[in-house]
């Protein structure tokens, strides 16, 4: 432990991943005058680069770190073609975003360094849990500020004045001028959207947050239960993966509760084998039923999805190789994709989609390699406990971004760098470890991504009329 704490790019990597999720710069006003993500995201590089120096890190690519770099360049090519004028703001987004993964996946290379990293990003999702956990038990309180729900910032400003339904905080009392809304007010200026409990910067949607718990906070709990058996040990983590699971409950999030009840199910299928999906699923129908929204709101939202999903097909049609250009969805429509793999293939063409698949393709595969190669050795019990618990988050997460515009999302980025980390970390014991794309996986990968954009999607949307 000592050792990892004498790396120099840790601390930039811990600060970077609290500053992105838990956002304290927004509510705490001293941290305000400083741009915090900028200076991390360079400490950690400059970290990294120190630890090269002195030998203490190994300048060993990552699987994904060429395709990762392929994605990327895509983009700024792609903005450099469509719209110059953003060029620079898209290269320094992107640069960001890079140096988290490349940072994260790179500068752990040990499995003691890995679980440091892996308890500050579970801390820090069991932070914003307890937040939307206590917003979800307060009381109603009347909320000035017009918003629809899943847009925008938290930027409304709770009165003080108890509510039941929105009704009620229209009254002689109500500032003229302001939509009020009867919602839950929490800490740090958090309040929910149509009950729904949320967080604030990048996780504001209820969606995001219910996703980030699952992949962040529940996953990672279930690991730290199985290295640490010491009876406390494991009911506090335990107790920290049923208030996950509580608050996931909490922001009626459909494809967050499916992808909360994924990563015990991953446990289960990896212990009991396939034969465990019935059970499971009889288990989770009920919940999904009791938990999710329903109703004419939840129809409504899901229709619209549907429909910018027909845009976004539109988008690649007119533009099949560069898209229109990354960020420039809303710019075409009022909503963004909510699907990931329609973001890429409108945004990014087909070429981006194909790169972006196959990032994520790769990080799986690395999981399930290593978890094959280490099933029988004794000695490699830290790496398939964590490497289980990346896999249970990753399946959470590729199934919910069906539903969520998150591909250039910092914890979908935070997690590619945590598997890349991984994979390091073996390589350091086991140095034959290797794990590339093959000319198979590439012609799968092309071919799913075809068969999706030029069938799948236009055949589901005809059958929804959103096209």
């Amino acid at each position: 432990m000592l050792w990892s704490l004498h790396l120099f790019a840790i601390p930039g990597i811990a600060a970077l991943i609290v500053f992105i999720l838990a956002r304290p710069q927004e509510f705490i006003p001293l941290l305000q005058r400083v741009p915090f993500l900028h200076v991390f995201t360079a400490l950690a590089v400059l970290g990294w680069i120190i630890d090269v120096r002195l030998r203490r890190l190994q300048p060993i690519a990552t699987p994904t770190l060429p395709w990762v770099i392929a994605l990327l360049a895509w983009i700024v090519v792609g903005t450099a073609v469509l719209l110059p004028d953003q060029l620079i703001g898209r290269a320094v987004e992107m640069a960001i975003l890079f140096a988290l993964y490349g940072t994260i996946s790179h500068g752990v290379q040990r499995f003691r360094t890995f679980q440091i990293v892996a308890g500050i990003t579970a801390a820090t999702c069991m932070f914003v849990t307890l937040v939307c956990l206590h917003q979800g038990l307060s009381p109603m309180q009347c909320v000035a500020g017009s918003e629809s729900e899943g847009e925008g910032d938290v930027a409304g400003k709770p009165d003080g004045r108890l509510c039941e339904v929105n009704e009620q905080c229209r009254g002689p009392d109500a500032e003229p001028g302001f939509d009020y809304r009867c919602e839950r007010v929490g800490a740090f200026g958090t309040y929910s959207v149509e009950g729904r409990v949320r967080y604030r910067g990048e996780l504001h949607d209820p969606n995001e947050v219910a996703l980030t718990i699952s992949a962040g906070a529940l996953s990672l709990m279930i690991a730290f239960a199985l290295r640490n058996r010491k009876p406390l040990a494991v009911v506090l983590y335990g107790l920290g993966a049923a208030l996950a699971m509580w608050t996931v409950y909490l922001t009626q999030s459909r494809g967050g509760m499916i992808a909360g009840m994924m990563v015990p199910g991953v446990y289960l299928v990896r212990r009991y084998g396939f034969k465990a999906i019935l059970p499971a699923g009889m288990v989770a129908v009920p919940v999904l039923l009791l938990g999710g929204r329903s109703g004419e709101s939840a129809d409504v939202s899901t229709q619209l999805r549907y429909e910018a999903w027909g845009v976004g097909l539109d988008m690649f049609h007119h533009s099949p190789i560069f898209g229109v250009g990354a960020r420039q969805f809303v710019e075409h429509h009022f909503l963004t994709a909510h699907n990931s793999y329609v973001l890429t293939l409108a945004e990014l063409g087909f070429p981006g989609m194909v790169l972006f698949v196959a990032i994520n393709y790769l990080s799986v595969k690395s999981l399930l390699v290593g978890l094959r190669e280490l099933r029988d050795v004794p000695e490699a019990q830290v790496a398939t406990v964590w490497g289980l618990s990346l896999l249970a988050s990753m399946a959470g997460i590729l199934f919910q971004i069906n539903t969520l515009s998150f591909a250039y999302h910092s914890v979908l980025w935070i997690f590619l760098g945590l598997v890349g980390a991984w994979c390091s970390a073996i390589r350091y014991h086991r140095p034959d470890f290797r794990v590339k794309l093959t000319v198979r996986d590439l012609i799968i990968i092309v071919g799913a991504c075809a068969t999706y954009a030029l069938v799948v999607l236009p055949v589901f949307l005809k059958t929804k009329g959103a096209l």
